[in-house]
């Protein structure tokens, strides 16, 4: 009867054995899942990086190509802006530029209401172009192509800017005609309109020319042409003048009539306006229905 209760005591200390030796073995599986969880993650992870490790210089490369190509485009419009194509020319006509008002208030003391005051400064901007800026050719320029492998091409035009002109104390028509206009516009504080205009002849060597003009009231038009040393005159006292816009740009294609024979109006720009024209016919026209 004294050995009840050690036997059953026995019986669960065996019991808690058993158990505890089974939970143990439940746990060391577990954690050996675990391990080997971690262990392939950790497989995972190293390949992961290897990846990215691999793709890391293509992606930079990848980065320093764009960057080359932003570069790259960004050298190409400063350099073809030189060559004033298309509406490119607008951007050459800057009558705010400290450098011009300068200029400007310098030869004339500002604008005048008074409209013989107000042409005679116009005469003296014209005036002080052919006294101070030289005329010269251009040597020739590059056009860079679109992409980096394409063909260098070579235009026998730059394009300076009016400070530049001032600066340099030389130029071409672009280079003087721009000038002008900006010291016209500046001077008139934008209350009348000014044109650069541009001429062409066609043929196996054609020729470009631009100069100055200013639209009147009436179909009226007078034209400043620096480096051909030209202007509208009044057809019976002289001086500078207007002319209804036929005859002003017949008289003043007749002038270069030796130089450019058979010239016609091919464009006109301003910093607000852009027109081609494929004559001078169909610029009159438009001239009258504007």
């Amino acid at each position: 009867m004294t050995q009840g209760p050690w036997k059953k005591l026995l019986i669960s200390v065996m019991i808690l054995l058993v158990a505890s030796i089974i939970f143990s073995g439940s746990l060391w599986y577990q954690l050996r899942v675990i391990n080997q969880q971690l262990d392939d993650t950790k497989v995972q992870l190293n390949d992961i990086k290897a990846q990215l490790d691999s793709v890391k210089p293509e992606m930079e490369l990848k980065a320093e190509q764009e960057q080359m190509l932003s570069d790259y485009t960004s050298l190409r419009e400063q350099i073809n802006l030189r060559l004033g194509f298309r509406e490119d020319g607008q951007r050459f006509i800057i009558p705010d530029a400290p450098e011009i008002s300068a200029k400007v208030q310098e030869i004339t003391e500002g604008y005048s209401e008074d409209p013989k005051e107000f042409w005679g400064d116009y005469g003296r901007l014209f005036r002080w172009i052919l006294k101070n800026i030289e005329y010269s050719s251009d040597s020739p320029t590059p056009i860079l192509p679109e992409s980096i492998g394409g063909t260098l091409e070579w235009r026998g035009d730059f394009w300076r800017t009016p400070v530049e002109t001032i600066r340099d104390g030389t130029g071409d028509c672009e280079d003087l005609s721009t000038l002008l206009a900006s010291m016209l516009l500046n001077y008139n504080q934008r209350r009348f309109t000014v044109w650069v205009m541009g001429i062409q002849t066609f043929g196996p060597t054609p020729k470009a020319h631009v100069a100055v003009a200013i639209p009147i009231e009436n179909h009226q038009l007078t034209i400043f042409d620096p480096t051909g040393r030209y202007y509208t005159p009044f057809t019976t006292i002289g001086g500078i003048g207007t002319q209804e816009v036929t005859l002003a740009i017949a008289d003043w294609t007749t002038h270069l009539k030796d130089e450019m024979p058979g010239a016609q109006v091919y464009v006109i720009f301003s910093e607000d306006i852009y027109q081609e024209f494929s004559n001078t016919q169909e610029f009159i026209d438009w001239v009258y229905q504007s």
